[in-house]
């Protein structure tokens, strides 16, 4: 186990089916969203360990919100481009990965508590 619960924000509901999916494996429960207030409310309730949210949209607003509100979740960023990594590191993220990352390197993101330097894969 990699994480007792991960929650997955992303406005792709593709994306977040093929990942929870994959995660459902390695995690305890995999819980998804569609968008960033609602993933505020959420990680308010379920206390997720780790967040991975898509930086576009609300997205990066939606991440700083979580780190402020509760610092010790994970907020890792899985962004199509790297242009998002200046802002991941203004917010506190945990880590930035490109969403065509392999799968080795998403769990081991999420399995390590890290700061975002030691985790960025652009």
């Amino acid at each position: 186990m990699i994480a007792r619960q991960v929650l997955i924000v992303d406005d792709d509901k593709v994306f977040r089916d093929g990942l929870q999916m994959v995660l459902s494996d390695y995690c305890d429960s995999v819980l998804t969203t569609g968008n960033g207030p609602e993933a505020i409310d959420l990680v308010a309730l379920a206390l997720p360990d780790v967040v991975l949210i898509a930086p576009e949209k609300m997205g990066l607003e939606s991440a700083r919100q979580i780190k402020a509100r509760r610092p010790q979740t994970r907020v890792i960023l899985l962004a199509v481009f790297d242009r998002y990594l200046d802002a991941a590191l203004e917010i506190g993220a945990d880590g930035y990965l490109l969403k065509g990352c392999p799968t080795e390197e998403l769990l081991a993101a999420i399995r390590r508590p890290a700061n975002l330097a030691e985790t960025v894969k652009v």
